[in-house]
């Protein structure tokens, strides 16, 4: 049967058969379904298949649902299947006994034993769901099924029910995946539908849907552009969306006015009044008249916190190995290995070991690895215990390979979920994650947003150790608020060492010479019109045509992996963007070909779609070299031996869906992390990644949103790693290219730089240094420039009490108990009018 795009098919029975793609971070999903009516007149391919896109639950293979679709022609031919767009899930209970048995024996398709015992114990011809609803299946006792089962089979009929309730308050103004947010935050329909109409901004509080979302809702419900709830959350979205993440924690209050008016389509005047001290403070932003800035609260007390913790790091002063010994260990250091050391590493030696933070910050080249190294083995030499730790994977194994201890990442170490910065305000930190470590060492720490400084800042407790950063403060800002290592590295009242003299020299040396002449704004020492700069085993060459530079680094790359026994660990490509001729997904595209081409016979896993970029389906193979896309904290892990995940519990027989649920070991894994392809079982739908020490699981589910092939990486991510032979190939366009992106791309590399590219873009863009143009209040706080409790106009306790009152139980203070009544429990009531509109509502849809 033929159709027409946006053609609506109504209460279409699906059967889900697989996922085949899934967005990171989002709730939309494609799944491939086949239809259970075939005497329904909509279009399916031969096997009686369809595609269908949107914001979508997971659904397991299998799960039967009743959907309202729209037909989709360009999806139909991207996926080249038939294909329609979610409009609408069909929730709700069956009213007859043999469609509630069929409901139930969905429910519990994975616990086969359960089911049996319900069916053994009620008559077929009873309304199973109305029983569970009503409690009677509570009273009665069932053999083999006890109050905990048949409790989660009441959440789940209820679930539905109250779904469906939901639907019939607001149609399609929310999206069939934001109904189950919304269920799952309120956890009652009746409740959820008269705070949303009370106040549809509270939406914004439900896990899943942003402010986006609840603003379409709120305007379709009438409320105006200019209600000063909407002008309230709106500021708080494009502070996040606007100054955040351009790497600044303020701005000033005409910029920001300028922004929330384009973004919100208000005029000034609604917004410049919601910008007062008193209206900022209502509305979780902190005001400062005097400098016409404006920050959010929770910002501000994140970097209050900083600058006080590290003040409080400052006055813990004192050795962890006695200061003679110390002596005597740098002494004996010298002797064993024939070294002096200078004046900087003696001085990191002894400041690292007495200070409660030290920075050590330095060029490529200085030498912070192997005084780190020297630091290193000379405490544990003395049985003292060190923490070592970097930002993402990738820069934790250059550290543990250099010093030969273990290291691993800060997320992991604290047990943070990886994009924790976008959770509320906590009081309180992790200062257990250390155990009886006398040091904690952070390398890479140029790449810690504020956020992630402020967890870590705030975890140590400096009476016991002290805290080491390492980096240079020259590589590329974190991709994220704030500048933190500059910060540090350029204030008078932190102990930081900067390491001067280059140590690395020989054929590398033009490497180096090139990186301290960038970072330094001297003249460079190549033009627009010269063909090439060769100076040591750095080579650039003039090149603009985009395509003859693809296929120069192609053969580049080539030459290298096989005078390298094919091993990639030992080549570095990099790009400055994703997609083009020169992007880094038509360059994997073209290395896999050679560096791991398809073999017959063995698995690979190829996606549904086409890659518009490459025209090519994109494929991965065993023994690919490839990259993390999302963070996940809950990734997990596989034995090698078997290939199997690794169960860690599993839930009593007792209960539902008990004899398939399982828990798994889990370990962190980071946007960025690069691993190999090691297993993948297309039978079962899933690959295995190592990702240094640990084996990864991935579905087929959204694999390509998951996981790409990382043979050529963007400069930005390339960071924290390095490789014996760098290529780089940068667009004539200059997109992303900086002194600092290239300052980073030339010093990823350990033995040899080649770099193609036009010599007029790179002298023009390698005038531009991004971190010049943040701006954080941490550093005007350092300087003393601003100071903490004035700048706010507020003490900062008082906002810690906005952003993380204490809890009830806390003790108050004695002239504050009559204002501090008990709070009353909560009751909820059922509303009569609420009721009559939701029957209204269902007869008018009959």
């Amino acid at each position: 049967m033929l159709s027409s795009n946006n053609e609506l098919f109504k209460n279409v029975p699906l059967r889900i058969t697989r996922q085949l793609f899934e967005r990171a971070d989002t709730d939309y999903r494609v799944y491939a379904a086949s239809m259970l009516d075939p005497k329904l007149e909509i279009p399916v391919d031969q096997r009686g298949e369809l595609t269908i896109t949107g914001e979508m639950a997971h659904y397991d293979e299998g799960t039967v649902t009743k959907m309202d679709l729209l037909y989709d022609e360009p999806a139909s031919h991207r996926y080249n299947k038939p294909s329609y767009q979610l409009k609408a899930v069909h929730y709700g209970l069956p009213e007859d006994a043999p469609g509630q048995w069929a409901f139930l024996t969905q429910a519990l398709a994975k616990s086969p034993a359960t089911l049996g015992k319900l069916v053994d114990a009620v008559p077929p011809n009873e309304k199973i769901l109305d029983l569970l609803l009503n409690g009677s299946l509570l009273d009665k006792k069932i053999t083999g099924v006890g109050e905990k089962t048949l409790l989660r089979l009441q959440a789940i009929v209820k679930r539905n029910t109250d779904l469906s309730l939901l639907m019939a308050a607001f149609g399609d103004r929310l999206t069939p995946i934001a109904y189950q947010h919304v269920f799952d935050h309120f956890g009652d329909a009746k409740r959820a539908i008269k705070q949303i109409n009370t106040d549809p901004y509270i939406l914004i509080e439900v896990g899943g849907i942003g402010f986006k979302t609840a603003d379409k809702f709120a305007l379709a419900a009438g409320i105006p552009r200019n209600d000063p709830r909407r002008i309230q959350f709106g500021m708080q979205y494009v502070f996040a969306t606007e100054i955040l993440a351009s790497g600044n924690t303020f701005a000033s209050i005409k910029f920001f006015v300028a922004k929330c008016t384009d973004a919100l389509s208000v005029a000034p005047v609604d917004v410049t009044p919601q910008l007062t001290p008193e209206a900022g403070w209502r509305n979780g932003f902190v005001v400062n008249t005097k400098y016409q800035l404006v920050t959010t609260m929770a910002m501000y007390v994140k970097e209050a916190d900083l600058f006080q913790g590290i003040m409080k790091a400052e006055k813990q002063r004192w050795p962890v190995l006695e200061e003679e010994k110390l002596a005597a260990a740098i002494t004996e250091f010298e002797a064993k290995h024939r070294v002096t050391l200078d004046d900087q590493q003696r001085a990191f030696l002894t400041t690292a070991n007495t200070r409660g933070i030290t920075v050590l910050n330095g060029a490529a080249g200085t030498g912070k690895t192997w005084i780190i190294n020297v630091f290193v083995q000379i405490m544990k030499a003395h049985n003292k215990k060190l923490t070592l730790m970097a930002p993402i994977g990738r820069a934790a194994k250059v550290l543990r390979d250099y010093t030969g201890h273990y290291a691993g990442t800060i997320h992991a170490r604290l047990g943070l979920m990886p994009g924790f910065e976008f959770a509320a305000y906590t009081r309180q930190g992790n200062t257990d994650a250390y155990g009886k470590s006398d040091f904690i060492i952070v390398d890479e720490s140029s790449m810690l947003t504020t956020d992630l400084a402020w967890e870590l800042v705030r975890s140590v407790v400096y009476e016991k150790r002290h805290l080491i950063f390492v980096g240079d403060a020259f590589q590329l800002p974190a991709i994220g608020p704030g500048n933190f290592l500059n910060d540090l590295a350029q204030s008078p009242a932190v102990a930081t060492i900067t390491l001067k003299h280059v140590y690395r020299q020989g054929a590398k040396s033009g490497i180096l010479d090139l990186a301290s002449t960038i970072r330094e704004r001297e003249p460079l020492p190549f033009n627009a019109a010269q063909p090439a700069y060769l100076s040591g085993s750095l080579r650039l060459y003039n090149q603009r045509d985009e395509a003859t530079i693809a296929n120069t680094l192609i053969a580049a790359y080539h030459s290298l992996w096989a005078g390298n026994g094919h091993d990639t660990n030992q080549m570095l490509l990099l790009v400055n963007r994703n997609k083009g001729t020169l992007g880094r997904m038509q360059m994997n595209a073209r290395i896999q070909q050679f560096a791991c081409p398809a073999v017959p016979g063995q698995p690979e896993y190829v996606a549904p779609y086409v890659n518009p970029d490459t025209e090519e389906p994109d494929t991965f193979r065993v023994g690919d070299k490839v990259m993390v896309l999302a963070n996940d904290s809950r990734a997990q892990k596989v034995d090698p031996n078997t290939n199997r995940r690794i169960v860690a519990t599993k839930d009593d027989e007792d209960d539902v869906a008990a004899s398939d649920h399982v828990d798994y070991e889990t370990t962190v894994i980071t946007n960025g992390d690069t691993g190999l392809i090691t297993h993948i079982d297309v039978r079962r739908h899933f690959l295995v990644v190592q990702v240094d020490d640990d084996y990864v699981y991935f579905s087929f589910g959204g694999l390509t949103n998951k996981i790409a092939l990382a043979y050529a990486v963007t400069v930005y991510k390339s960071q924290g790693g390095q490789a014996a032979h760098v290529l780089i190939g940068l667009a004539p366009s200059g997109s992303m290219v900086n002194a600092q992106s290239f300052y980073t791309a030339i010093t990823r590399a350990e033995a040899s730089a080649d770099c193609y590219g036009d010599f007029g873009m790179l002298t023009s863009r390698l005038q531009i240094v991004p971190v010049e143009h943040r701006h954080d209040l941490l550093k005007n706080f350092l300087s003393g420039r601003l100071d903490v409790d004035t700048f706010g106009q507020q003490p900062v306790a008082a906002m810690r009490d906005v952003l993380a009152p204490l809890p009830q139980a806390a003790p108050v203070p004695a002239a504050d108990k009559q204002a501090a009544p008990n709070k009353p429990r909560l009751t909820v009531a059922v509303d009569p009018e609420l009721l009559a509109m939701l029957k209204q509502k269902k007869q008018n849809h009959k």
